[in-house]
């Protein structure tokens, strides 16, 4: 299986079909941890792509998708955003889908 970076638009929406449908499974399933890990594959697929059409603003804060949180990016690199958690004041990085816009 090639990179998500590799894919064309045409094969990551299909990435992107197929994680959500093992997504929904291991929901249903109630297999969380599972769950979780093909969410954020999908996040990333998706933050892949939109890389071209969406640019995070530097200093904006964000609602997050699938959480009850915010985070403040403070900078990118590739598809993940860096920023603060308002939740946790603490530092990390999300992928680029994962923020509303």
């Amino acid at each position: 299986m090639p990179l998500l970076s590799e894919m064309t638009k045409e094969e990551l929406q299909a990435e992107m079909d197929r994680l959500r449908e093992q997504g929904q499974v291991a929901f249903d399933e109630q297999r969380q941890t599972e769950y979780e890990t093909l969410m954020q594959r999908w996040y990333l697929a998706k933050s892949y792509l939109i890389r071209d059409t969406f640019r995070p603003e530097i200093g904006r804060t964000y609602e997050l998708e699938e959480e009850l949180d915010s985070f403040t990016v403070t900078g990118q690199k590739g598809v993940m955003a860096w920023g603060i958690r308002f939740s946790t004041g603490l530092e990390g990085a999300v992928p680029i889908a994962m923020l509303k816009h």
